[in-house]
């Protein structure tokens, strides 16, 4: 998991409470999920 400071510097804005940069980091993680859990899922036949 990317630690705050990491997130920090990815976001590039210091006007962000290191809550919110946490509830951010959390739901980009949450998305990524998603997103493997349904690439995961597809027919490996697509790409013919």
């Amino acid at each position: 998991m990317l630690s705050v400071q990491r997130t920090k510097e990815i976001l590039a804005d210091a006007n962000l409470t290191d809550a919110e940069i946490e509830a951010i980091r959390d739901s980009f993680r949450d998305l990524a999920e998603i997103i493997f859990l349904k690439w995961k899922e597809e027919p490996k036949n697509l790409s013919k």
